[in-house]
C-alpha cells in the first residue's frame, strides 16, 4: 500500500495516511485537502515524469552524455515540483515523503541556500536509485530500447506501477466554457509558457484535449462500437455507467465536428457553452471516466469536488458512477464539502457489508454491487487546522455522522435559539 507523509507543508502540520483504493478528505477550505490532493498525484506521476524524460533523450541523446539518468531524473522531479505547488512554498523543516506499493520512496526537502533562498531538493532511496542507474546502464550499453520496453521496466519493475493518474481539479465549468479557445491557446504555446501553468490543471487539459474527439458520437454508440472490436469489455458495468451518466448531465455528452453538444432528446441539442454550470462541472468528469473504463485502462482518479453545481439528487448519482468506476479496478481519490457525498459513500458501505453479510438478493435490488463500496479499501479524513483526523468509524465501518451532519447541528442549533428569542418576545 502506498503511504504519504508530510510535515509543515502549506496548511498541513502533519499527515502520515495509508493512501488506500478509495480515499475521501474532507474538511473547510483552505485546510490543506488540495495539498493532500496534489502529493499523491505528483509522486503517482513521477513514473511518467522518468518515462518522458527517457524518450525525450532518445531523440536527443547528448543529454544522456552530460550527466546521469538519475540526475537527471532529479532535476526534473524538482522543475516538476515547482511546477505543481510553485516556489517558497516550505521551509527547512518541510518534508514531503511517498512509498510506494513496493516500499521504495521519493522524499521532498528544502535546503536554504547562501543567498538565503529555499532550494527543493528530492531524495530517493537506495533501491529506487540502483533500479534508475541500472535502467542507465542498459540505455548506454545497448543503446535506447522501444517504448513499450522502457515503460514496461520504469513502470512494473522500478515502480511497481502501472496505473494511469488523471487529477480533475475544481473549477472545471470555466475551462469547459472556453474549451475550443484554450484548445487554440494552448497550441501555440511554447514549452516554456506551458511550464507556468500548475502542473495538475495542465495535465488534465492535456488529457480533455486529446480524447475529446473520441466523442464524435454518444456514449452508448461508444460502447457498441468498442463491444466489436474488443471482447474484454465489461458491458453491464459500462451500462450502468452510462445511466448513472444521463441522470448526471440529464442528456449525452457528443463532440460534433470540434462542437461539444449535450444531446437533451432525440430532436433537441444545446451547444455545451450555454449548458448549466452544474452540467458544465460535471461533463469531463463523466466522460473521462467512462472513456478510461471502456478503454480498460486502469486508471487513479484524483477528483476535485465532484458536487460542484449540482443538485443533492445528481450528487448521490455522480458518487454512483465514481464508486462504479472504482469496483472497474481502478483507484479514487475526492475531495469534498458535501454531506451528499459522505451520505452517499455510506451508503454504499452499508450495502457492501449487509449484502455480504445477509441478504445479498434483496440487497441488490436497493444497490446494485457495482456500486458497493468495501472498507477494508476505503480511507477518509478531515482535515483543519493543519492536522488530519481519520473518520472512518471501525465499528460501524461507515463516515462518522458527525462529521456528516455538523454544521446541519449548528445551522439547527442556531434556529432553535432564535425560535425560543421570539417565543421569549411574544411572552
Amino acid at each position: 500500500m502506498q503511504r504519504l507523509i508530510i510535515k509543515k507543508f502549506g496548511p498541513i502540520e502533519n499527515c502520515d495516511i495509508d493512501v488506500k483504493d478509495f480515499l475521501v478528505l474532507t474538511g473547510p477550505q483552505a485546510s490543506g485537502k488540495s495539498t493532500v490532493a496534489k502529493s499523491v498525484f505528483f509522486f503517482n506521476y513521477l513514473k511518467d515524469i522518468l518515462f518522458q524524460y527517457v524518450i525525450k533523450t532518445n531523440q536527443r541523446k547528448s543529454l544522456f552524455e552530460s550527466r546521469s539518468l538519475k540526475e537527471s531524473f532529479v532535476f526534473e522531479v524538482r522543475n516538476a515540483f515547482v511546477q505543481s505547488f510553485g516556489e517558497n512554498v516550505g521551509n527547512t523543516d518541510t518534508s514531503i515523503k511517498f512509498v510506494y506499493d513496493n516500499g521504495r520512496f521519493v522524499e521532498v526537502t528544502f535546503n536554504e541556500s547562501n543567498s538565503g533562498e529555499l532550494i527543493v531538493v528530492p531524495k530517493l532511496d537506495n533501491e529506487l536509485s540502483k533500479a534508475i542507474e541500472m535502467l542507465d546502464n542498459e540505455i548506454k550499453e545497448n543503446g535506447i530500447k522501444n517504448a513499450d520496453d522502457i515503460k514496461r521496466i520504469i513502470y512494473s519493475d522500478i515502480f511497481k506501477n502501472d496505473m494511469e493518474i488523471l487529477y480533475i481539479p475544481a473549477g472545471r465549468s470555466l475551462l469547459t466554457l472556453l474549451s475550443a479557445q484554450i484548445g487554440y491557446l494552448y497550441s501555440v504555446m511554447d514549452d516554456r509558457q506551458k511550464s507556468t501553468m500548475d502542473y495538475c490543471t495542465q495535465n488534465y487539459l492535456e488529457r480533455v484535449l486529446q480524447i475529446k474527439s473520441y466523442f464524435d458520437r454518444g456514449p452508448s454508440q461508444l460502447l457498441k462500437k468498442e463491444l466489436n472490436n474488443n471482447g474484454n469489455i465489461d458491458e453491464a458495468i459500462l451500462k450502468m455507467a452510462i445511466v448513472k451518466m444521463e441522470e448526471i448531465l440529464k442528456g449525452e455528452y457528443k463532440n460534433s465536428d470540434g462542437e461539444e453538444l449535450l444531446k437533451l432528446s432525440d430532436n433537441e441539442f444545446i451547444k455545451l457553452n450555454y449548458a448549466s454550470s452544474g452540467q458544465q462541472e460535471a461533463v469531463w468528469i463523466t466522460n473521462m471516466l467512462f472513456y478510461y473504463m471502456l478503454g480498460n485502462m486502469k486508471t487513479y482518479f484524483i477528483i476535485e469536488e465532484p458536487e460542484s453545481h449540482l443538485f443533492p439528487e445528481a450528487q448521490k448519482a455522480i458518487t454512483e458512477l465514481i464508486s462504479i468506476a472504482k469496483n472497474d479496478k481502478n483507484k479514487v481519490l475526492i475531495t469534498t464539502h458535501s454531506p451528499y457525498i459522505l451520505g452517499s459513500i455510506n451508503n454504499l458501505l452499508y450495502a457492501d457489508k449487509i449484502g455480504k453479510s445477509k441478504n445479498k438478493e434483496m440487497v441488490e435490488e436497493l444497490v446494485s454491487p457495482h456500486m458497493w463500496l468495501s472498507h477494508s479499501v476505503m480511507g477518509a479524513y478531515y482535515l483543519e487546522n493543519g492536522i488530519l483526523e481519520n473518520i472512518l468509524d471501525e465499528e460501524y465501518q461507515d463516515i462518522n455522522h458527525d462529521v456528516i451532519d455538523g454544521v446541519s447541528s449548528v445551522i439547527n442549533e442556531t434556529y432553535e435559539k432564535l425560535t425560543d428569542l421570539n417565543l421569549g418576545l411574544e411572552d
